[in-house]
């Protein structure tokens, strides 16, 4: 079944668009394959932050040049996304280590007690390489979505100044924002029923709920990454006039 669905997506991607519909769902396989990597590296013991770095770093590279080419929108969008991440990585650490956040809420206890615990693995690390892969998706669409729509802006009135176009850019990214924090809110409701169902039939206070370890896991993903994609709207504006800028020099 899976298989079926995956011909119709590639079916319907190279319908609109033969040669980037093509590459597009190539790039669905890389992305994944690096993902599988990324996770495999974690689980033999390799650093799980330096690896998951790694693999948005590859991820992004992967959506953004191998499907759009090089250009001033790639460029300034995956640079941003760079400097975004680093950024964050410093508040991601200190939240999830203060949060508590790291290893298995008391709902897991029933699937995982069969399983040892043994595994050689700090799961802070494990718990901010979540959350990092968790934004780069949201990050990439925004990043390009902002740097593809500057450049139109540039291209249709090249004399605007750097201030003009860097207000559009943030004009921008209002309107893109408030439907990517609305995306993510979907996203993550639809991941949270079963464990609203759960809590429901389990009768769970509101502060037992708050509380919770899996609940406040979820709650901290997708705050960070409404706060990538607040985060990349100025920096990609300020990289895509920059690169703007040195194009015509």
């Amino acid at each position: 079944m899976n298989l079926v669905l995956a011909f119709i997506l590639f079916l319907l991607m190279i319908s609109i668009d033969k040669e980037r519909g093509l590459k597009l769902f190539l790039s669905l396989i890389l992305n994944f394959i690096i993902l599988i990597i990324t996770f495999s590296l974690i689980s033999l013991g390799f650093h799980s932050i330096i690896c998951s770095l790694f693999g948005c770093i590859l991820v992004s590279l992967v959506v953004l040049f191998f499907v759009n080419g090089v250009n001033i929108k790639t460029k300034s969008s995956f640079y941003s996304i760079v400097i975004v991440l680093l950024f964050l990585l410093i508040f991601i650490f200190l939240f999830t280590k203060g949060a508590r956040i790291a290893g298995f809420g008391y709902e897991s206890f029933e699937e995982i007690n069969m399983f040892s615990y043994d595994v050689h693995i700090d799961f802070m690390k494990i718990a901010i390489a979540m959350v990092l892969i968790s934004l780069i998706g949201a990050m990439i669409d925004t990043s390009i979505a902002i740097s593809s729509a500057l450049y139109e802006v540039y291209l249709n009135n090249k004399n605007l100044s750097y201030k003009d176009l860097f207000l559009s850019g943030m004009n921008i990214g209002k309107d893109i924002l408030c439907t990517t924090t609305n995306t993510l809110l979907f996203v993550f409701l639809g991941d949270f029923m079963t464990l609203v169902i759960w809590y429901y039939t389990s009768k769970y206070s509101f502060f037992d709920i708050i509380n919770s370890k899996t609940f406040a896991q979820e709650v901290i993903r997708i705050l960070f990454s409404a706060l990538g994609c607040v985060s990349i709207i100025p920096v990609t504006s300020i990289l895509t006039i920059f690169f703007i800028q040195k194009e015509n020099y």
